[in-house]
């Protein structure tokens, strides 16, 4: 196959691709056999009858077009791999002729090129991260989550204070007429926690068991009843109980029943080497994320929208995959987040931004840097892949160089080789853990 490449305006280039005949031949006797397959004509077996009769039932053009579309596609791959040009968004390849049987094929296809674009600076790199070492403020609130769970309720003899739980009745209505589930008897409610709109808790606050109270308020946007926004509700509460949230004391005795230590000390220094534990999993990622933050901020120039939405949909869709494979539907992880299937859409595309905009500014470092492929880490960087996937390495590079993706395999390695000069030459330094 013989290619050659026009570099034109705007960022875009021409391939001129032509296909040996011996190449052309072999997709159209596969198509004529693939499609002969299907058919069943009386006197022949599936597959064998000859082109002249396999034409009259689906027509020549037919089966010349099935193979023409096995040949562009292939040739394409092969013509990306063979000029190392890394494309996005669909080539242009315009009105085609048909494949003639017994010729060469050549065609053409537009392509719109990968950017090129600079940074700023390349010099004095320097990002601040979180700390490795656990605070006292930090290893307190630990400490505190557990202590809310040991929490328990008692009843007290005073009004309703913010934070209380509420045992009450309530009959409701929506501009003055009553509703399905509109009278509740006994239910406990916490204050504070914002399960009703504020002026339903001001109304409870300083009455006292055995009391009642009234709450009225316009039924603001984001009900779980559309129909109601806008509207009056007005609540007539009776309150039976109030019980305060009574927490443990943080004594040796709360250290052993909470984690079965003997003392709050052992306790605390327990918390502090898991919090530490979980933050130094987790600081090598976040040094890379800051470090790659900075550079993608020297990055000069427009980041395709086009290179963004591709991005953000291939996301959008391993995001469903992980979904599913965890047996969570994407209503059912709206629901348990509260996030909106728009507001899903919206910070993928924000994530897609930042990660086009990191791997633009990598590969604009690798060039500014004067770095080079070399054969070398090509052919490793393809057994690499090989032997993860336990496929031949030869047959491996054969498939990649159809496919189109040798491309894909040399950024890899330009996107490696310029993180690892960037982590070398960053300063990086902890926040004060206090």
């Amino acid at each position: 196959m013989e290619t050659s490449i026009e570099y034109l305006d705007g960022g875009r280039a021409r391939l001129t691709i032509t296909v040996p005949v011996a190449d052309v031949d072999r997709e159209v006797s596969a198509a004529y056999g693939r499609i002969g397959a299907k058919l069943r004509i009386p006197g022949f077996r599936p597959g064998k009858a000859p082109r002249p009769v396999v034409d009259t039932h689906v027509g020549r053009e037919a089966v010349l077009a099935e193979a023409q579309e096995e040949i562009v596609s292939e040739a394409f791959g092969m013509a990306i791999s063979a000029e190392g040009v890394r494309t996005y968004g669909q080539p242009d390849v315009g009105e085609l002729d048909l494949v003639e049987p017994g010729a060469d094929y050549t065609f053409t296809a537009e392509v719109t090129l990968r950017p090129e674009l600079a940074l700023s600076s390349t010099g004095e790199f320097a990002v601040t991260v979180p700390s490795r070492i656990a605070s006292d403020r930090e290893v307190d609130a630990q400490i505190e989550h557990t202590r809310e769970r040991f929490a328990t309720l008692e009843i007290v003899d005073r009004p309703v204070a913010d934070g209380d739980y509420v045992l009450l009745s309530f009959v409701g209505t929506v501009d003055g007429e009553a509703y399905e589930g509109n009278t509740v008897d006994k239910y406990v409610y916490e204050t504070g926690r914002g399960m009703m709109p504020p002026e339903f808790d001001q109304a409870l606050i300083g009455t006292m068991a055995g009391g009642s109270t009234t709450a009225e308020f316009t039924i603001p946007e984001g009900s779980s009843e559309e129909s109601f926004v806008g509207k009056t509700a007005h609540f007539e509460i009776e309150v039976h109980e109030v019980k305060a949230k009574v927490l443990p004391e943080l004594d040796d005795e709360f250290a052993m029943s909470a984690a079965g230590f003997e003392s709050m000390e052992a306790y605390r220094a327990d918390v502090k080497e898991k919090l530490e534990a979980a933050k130094a999993a987790g600081t090598e990622h976040r040094r890379e994320a800051e470090a790659l933050k900075a550079l993608s901020e020297r990055l000069e120039g427009e980041v395709p929208q086009e290179m963004v939405e591709s991005r953000a949909s291939s996301m959008m869709r391993e995001f469903f995959e992980s979904l599913e494979a965890r047996g969570i539907g994407i209503q059912q992880y709206v629901e348990l987040t509260g996030a909106t299937p728009e507001q899903i859409q919206d910070d993928m595309r924000l994530q897609a931004t930042q990660r086009v905009r990191e791997e633009l500014a990598l590969e604009a470092l690798f060039r500014e840097k004067g770095f080079e492929v070399t054969d070398e880490e090509f052919d490793a960087a393809i057994a690499d892949i090989a032997g993860e996937e336990g496929h031949n390495a030869d047959k491996l590079r054969a498939e990649l160089t159809r496919n189109g993706v040798l491309p894909l395999v040399r950024e890899q390695i330009i996107h490696r080789r310029a993180l690892e000069w960037l982590m070398d030459n960053v300063t990086i330094t902890e926040e004060d853990p206090s």
